[in-house]
């Protein structure tokens, strides 16, 4: 006879690195890594166009042949920053909702898939724990909910602060 546990008790996959808000912080702030590349490559791009502005000796074919190479990588370097900085970011975003009793997973739009966004009660979890900097909840069946690694430390104390609030 063969007895199985009634959940995985290991993840069975890394925990995703994701933002943690409480409901009602709403800030659209800009995304300063995004910022960044949008900048880097905007930098990158009128570099490698202002890199004919430089004097060089018309005669020199070997010159000049780097020179084009160099506007090459320039140019191709500032436009892989500019995708890098469109790209969406896949993690999940969890609100936890203290008023209401509600922990909210919003997934983001993926493609043309719409956004979805999952509803748990707190009251309905049997286990919302925060150790070692990863946030992981299992419902009454024993199923995982959420597994997120919290990456920052004003966020772990936002968590648990509403964690506390919560119970």
């Amino acid at each position: 006879m063969v007895a199985l546990p009634d959940f995985e008790r290991e993840f069975a996959a890394p925990p995703l690195t994701a933002t943690v808000e409480e409901s009602g912080a709403t800030g659209t702030a800009l995304d300063p890594g995004r910022l960044f590349l949008r900048l880097a490559g905007t930098v990158l791009v009128l570099a490698s166009l202002g890199l004919w502005l430089l004097p060089s000796v018309a005669s020199d074919p070997a010159m000049m042949l780097v020179k084009l190479l160099f506007c090459f990588a320039l140019f191709w370097a500032g436009l892989l920053a500019f995708h890098a900085a469109r790209l969406s970011d896949p993690r999940p975003e969890v609100q936890i909702d203290r008023k209401g009793g509600q922990l909210r997973i919003l997934h983001p739009a993926q493609g043309r898939s719409p956004a979805r966004c999952i509803v748990h009660r707190l009251d309905d979890l049997a286990e919302l724990s925060l150790r070692d900097g990863l946030l992981s909840a299992r419902d009454r069946g024993g199923r995982l909910v959420v597994a997120l690694e919290i990456a920052d430390d004003r966020s772990a104390r936002n968590l648990q602060k509403a964690l506390s609030f919560a119970a």
